[in-house]
């Protein structure tokens, strides 16, 4: 009898402890794994809102860039390398709150709601030297319209490796629920695994690209690389030399093409994105009449035109439009390094060049269904 008595003594609490173990595993697993994936589904069906303002379809990436089934972190991009992919689970595109408002109370302030970081319904790619800080400028003039003022790259993959959607949500300028937020980042129109990226974030996400005249964008960029080379006392080459090789006859299309050619860069955008979800904005007019590229944003983001002939005029001093802010009714222009002059180019060399674009421009023309008033 008594040697029972010492087995079960020593049985039964070893065996309570495994089943404490045991229940307490399954509740971590569930918690880690489980549970998120379920809730992910309900947010996915309530209504088909993610967040605030969001609907996420079914990914569909084109051939040779599908998603593993059960591989929410990596997809493959277009040279079949695994890359790395976030897909919103649980409440990463939820609002989150500012934290030094998080408890104010609504009803003095006479508020129905407190402004919350969102994730941008709308992204501006690029291309860079084209005008996408001066078109959010522009854009900023509209009452339902917060832009980020920095460019947060996130999409990129030194951005993307460190940061998660949370992460880029609370960077994200504080708006109300009938606000469209907009971020812009150049790199995320020539760094292709950007668009799956974007996708994997949200499918309905509307895309806007500004683009200029190949040469005038190459002129702004060498601009800004004469500036940058003499304010630090360096010496500068000139821009033919920059672009041409005078040993071998030939451009430098190696250095010229990555941003000038815009070809490459749409065709994947188009296989990521539909058509109606992209707009093409067109940079040189943004510079001769901002008006009509800002009323194109608007109908393109479903607004109203708020934006008037009274909200923007050309600054005779400083050869382009600026803006009027109707709430302080001050003006607002654009930086010192913004509208700079072009450097002249000889007429021969300017006719080469025309030339070596022709090819270039008429495919892109023709992968977008659109034609721009460029030289040819």
């Amino acid at each position: 009898m008594r040697s029972v008595k010492v087995y079960w003594s020593k049985v039964l609490p070893v065996s309570c402890l495994l089943i404490g173990l045991t229940a307490l595993t399954t509740v971590w697993v569930s918690s880690r794994f489980l549970f998120p994936r379920l809730l992910a589904s309900v947010d996915l069906m309530r209504t088909g809102v993610v967040g605030d303002g969001f609907t996420q379809n079914e990914a569909e990436f084109p051939d040779g860039m599908l998603p593993a089934l059960y591989a929410p972190r990596q997809t493959t991009n277009e040279n079949n390398q695994v890359i790395l992919i976030r897909r919103p689970k649980g409440k990463d595109l939820f609002p989150q709150p500012i934290e030094r408002i998080v408890n104010v109370s609504l009803t003095p302030l006479g508020l129905k709601e407190l402004p919350a970081h969102r994730p941008p319904q709308c992204i501006l790619l690029g291309f860079g030297k084209c005008g996408t800080s001066a078109l959010l400028e522009f854009l900023d003039l509209h009452p339902k319209i917060v832009s980020l003022e920095w460019e947060p790259d996130y999409f990129c993959e030194r951005m993307y490796q460190k940061y998660d959607l949370q992460w880029y949500v609370k960077k994200m300028p504080p708006s109300f629920s009938d606000q469209i937020t907009i971020e812009k980042s150049p790199c995320y129109i020539v760094e292709h695994d950007s668009h799956l990226r974007m996708h994997a974030m949200n499918s309905s996400l509307k895309v806007m690209v500004i683009v200029r005249d190949p040469i005038t964008r190459l002129l702004s960029e060498y601009g800004h690389y004469y500036a940058t080379e003499t304010y630090w006392g360096r010496p500068a080459m000139t821009f033919q030399e920059r672009v041409y090789n005078d040993r071998t006859g030939e451009f430098r299309a190696t250095q010229i093409l990555k941003v000038g050619n815009y070809t490459p860069h749409f065709e994947h955008l188009l296989k990521v994105f539909p058509r109606n979800q992209v707009l093409i904005v067109d940079g040189d007019k943004l510079v001769t009449d901002p008006l009509s590229q800002v009323r194109r944003v608007e109908t393109f983001l479903g607004l109203g035109h708020e934006v008037t002939e009274e909200d923007i005029y050309f600054d005779t001093a400083k050869g382009f439009y600026c803006m009027k802010v109707r709430l302080t009714g001050e003006t607002k222009c654009l930086g010192k390094s913004k509208g700079r002059e072009h450097v002249d180019i000889e007429p021969d060399f300017k006719r080469k060049l025309i030339d070596f674009f022709v090819p270039y421009n008429e495919k892109f023309f023709e992968i977008v269904g659109q034609r721009f008033d460029w030289l040819a």
